[in-house]
């Protein structure tokens, strides 16, 4: 009987011991997160103020500037093409009127596919373009949150509230625009 209570004893302190070191460590813990520096930064407010993005699409438009005009003059000419047909029918033999719908069909078959390709071409470059000014912006806002000391920036759209003291977004703006 004698060992049991021994036994008792043991696993007593041993509980005990582990529920100290485990609040103690909490309690570490705790003061460990008290002293982090957490701020935030909305990408999208950064995005909204940035020159380069408000450009964005006028720089792949410009990019693609000769396919969009390629694109345009076949419409033209397809435009050309049925003013004529409506005008001339009278006119025309049933063999002219064959050749130029078939001339219609290949052009419209032509300005789908380059349609296409310009479309994707434009959605794949325009896609490269934000990737480069948002890593850009990444870049400007650990930039920001190392000057600034903070151990922790998160993105704003990830918050349900955070404090304006712990907004990075004007710093960042200002470090991408030269401070305008």
């Amino acid at each position: 009987m004698l060992i049991n209570i021994k036994e008792l004893n043991v696993k007593a302190i041993v509980k005990s011991s582990i529920a100290i070191a485990l609040l103690s460590s909490a309690l570490f813990a705790n003061a460990a997160e008290a002293q982090q520096k957490i701020g935030f930064v909305s990408v999208q407010e950064v995005l909204a103020n940035l020159p380069q993005a408000r450009n964005l699409e006028q720089q792949i438009q410009d990019e693609f500037k000769a396919q969009i005009e390629e694109v345009n003059a076949i419409e033209e000419k397809m435009r050309g093409l049925s003013e004529k047909a409506q005008r001339d029918a009278s006119i025309m033999s049933p063999g002219e009127r064959v050749t130029m719908e078939r001339e219609m069909e290949m052009l419209d078959t032509t300005r789908q596919l380059k349609v296409k390709a310009l479309r994707e071409d434009m959605n794949r470059r325009g896609n490269e373009v934000r990737d480069q000014l948002m890593g850009e912006v990444m870049r400007n806002a650990q930039n920001v949150a190392t000057e600034q000391s903070f151990d922790v920036v998160l993105q704003r759209s990830a918050l349900v509230y955070g404090n304006d003291a712990a907004n990075l977004t004007d710093e960042v703006i200002k470090k991408m625009t030269g401070g305008n």
